[in-house]
């Protein structure tokens, strides 16, 4: 069912930083792991720190961004390093990533390096019950590491211990997006 007049929470969201990954449109679909800050759960309102990338230019060209609400490590770590084929998607309008529990259309404006995220409309796909895995965890923080890793190497010790973390509470998937990762930043496993 699609909700309109919706609050963050019904999607998931919780005040902080909610790790997504953002699929925005410009000559093709873009698709990357974004932090959604919120500030009230219970409203409709959030916002993003964008660094110059293809996800900040179709939002400064008026593309919308679709969050997508996921647990796939792999998909993070692909999307973050390039634009998932369109195998990764279930829909390509509105634009929904395989796996998504749910997805929000967000209406953009710019502010400097932040985007004002403005709830349009969502849809929560399914309810997966869901305890915290500290092997996910850890590829988040992992990924973000290795995205800036180019320039600062000084990184590789921090994805490298994210790394212990993934061998000793990740899953097999988990451990997949690990292996993936080293390769994309081009560090020895």
């Amino acid at each position: 069912m699609k909700c309109k007049r919706s609050k963050l929470s019904d999607f998931g969201f919780t005040e902080g930083i909610n790790e997504v990954i953002a699929v925005t449109a410009g000559k093709g679909l873009n698709a990357a792991p974004i932090g959604i800050i919120v500030d009230d759960a219970h409203g409709n309102t959030a916002r993003a720190r964008l660094f110059p990338s293809h996800t900040r230019e179709n939002i400064e060209n008026g593309s919308p961004m679709w969050a997508n609400v996921c647990f796939d490590a792999v998909l993070f770590v692909i999307s973050a390093f390039e634009d998932p084929a369109e195998e990764f998607y279930t829909s390509i309008d509105p634009p929904i990533l395989k796996g998504s529990a749910a997805y929000c259309k967000f209406e953009c404006s710019l502010e400097g390096s932040k985007a004002i995220l403005r709830f349009a409309e969502g849809k929560i796909l399914n309810r997966p019950l869901r305890a915290v895995n500290r092997g996910f965890n850890a590829i988040i923080e992992a990924t973000i590491h290795a995205t800036r890793y180019a320039t600062n190497r000084a990184l590789e010790e921090k994805i490298r211990y994210c790394g212990t973390i993934v061998e000793k509470c990740g899953s097999k998937r988990e451990k997949e997006a690990y292996r993936l990762l080293l390769e994309y930043a081009g560090l020895e496993p």
